[in-house]
């Protein structure tokens, strides 16, 4: 070893570089001898007895962030209980959002704890970790989807606008995963609702009932829904004068199939204040309806021309008649 004694001792002047070289020359202390030992924290915390997770909990303290790198490293342990503390070591991060990453990943572990213990610990996280978990809600991986499910059920409404955006993809199965845990939320989701709406022009007739399902669960205003159901359709017409109603009709005519719903009355009122405009979709209906929409369209379009009953057919005659005698 280099003694610094002699240099200072001829009281001469010493370059820089000499100094340089001197440092490069020292051996540095080994990183691990002052780094927290993870692996032990990672196992008192998996551990089953709450003696040595008391150990692991007060270890973990001591260590603060300076066990992050270690924790994140036992995400790839072997053993299944060491990767169950680690996800609860790096939850209980100061800074736990520094560890997102190797939580998100998680959510794919073969074990089912750490990914209940993942995505717990990335709903903490709140919207910083929405988008992460939204994504993977398309995942091919079945056990991911439920992981990333479950953290955005516990997000509550940090989780909303992640979820809200996913309805606008052209892929139904991940907006009817959306769509189901907005509605999940009830009344928390209601700034989604006129995404929802929005969906509702889906030729997915699966999707279009879990969306209205959903909007029946959550409640919003009907002034609100009647005003976002008429525009439907709008935001692609690319002519300022169009007729309110027309484009959105052919959607709403599907809601008809739920009658007695919040969302099918819904439809059924805005499609009457549509008037003419509601004509071409509900004539439609009534050849290639259910025998409930059929009924309805009637009815709708015997207030538009009432001399439409007329020349219905006779059993929707008799279910309009029936209707207007109850009424």
């Amino acid at each position: 070893m280099l003694d610094f004694r002699h240099i200072f001792a001829a009281r001469r002047p010493v370059p820089a570089l000499l100094f340089a070289l001197a440092l490069v020359l020292i051996p540095a202390a080994p990183a691990s001898a002052s780094a927290p030992d993870a692996l032990r924290i990672a196992s008192q915390l998996g551990s089953s007895d709450a003696g040595e997770v008391a150990l692991g909990l007060s270890a973990l303290r001591e260590s603060g962030q300076a066990a992050l790198p270690g924790l994140l490293k036992e995400l790839s342990a072997p053993d299944a209980a060491v990767r169950r503390g680690a996800v609860y070591g790096l939850a209980l991060q100061p800074a736990p959002a520094l560890a997102m990453d190797g939580l998100v990943k998680a959510l794919g572990d073969p074990d089912p704890t750490v990914r209940f213990l993942a995505a717990n610990a990335l709903a903490r996280l709140g919207g910083l970790a929405a988008p992460e978990a939204t994504r993977l809600l398309a995942s091919p991986d079945d056990k991911v989807r439920v992981a990333a499910s479950l953290c955005l059920s516990r997000m509550g409404p940090d989780a909303v606008p992640a979820l809200a955006s996913l309805l606008r993809r052209d892929d139904p199965p991940v907006q009817a995963k959306a769509a189901w845990l907005l509605g999940a939320m009830g009344p928390e989701a209601l700034p989604a609702a006129p995404a929802l709406i929005r969906a509702l022009k889906t030729r997915d007739t699966r999707l279009m009932h879990v969306i209205a399902e959903a909007l029946d669960l959550i409640g919003p205003d009907p002034a609100l829904v009647s005003r976002q159901m008429a525009l439907l359709g709008t935001e692609r017409v690319n002519r300022p004068f169009a007729p309110i109603g027309a484009a959105a009709a052919p959607a709403l005519v599907k809601l008809l199939t739920r009658p007695g719903t919040p969302m099918g009355l819904m439809a059924l009122y805005t499609l009457a204040r549509m008037g003419a405009q509601a004509e071409p979709a509900l004539r439609a209906v009534l050849a290639t309806g259910t025998d409930g929409q059929k009924a309805a369209a009637a009815m709708l379009l015997t207030g538009i021309d009432p001399d439409l009953a007329h020349t219905l057919p006779e059993d929707l005659r008799r279910s309009l008649s029936g209707a207007l005698h109850q009424n």
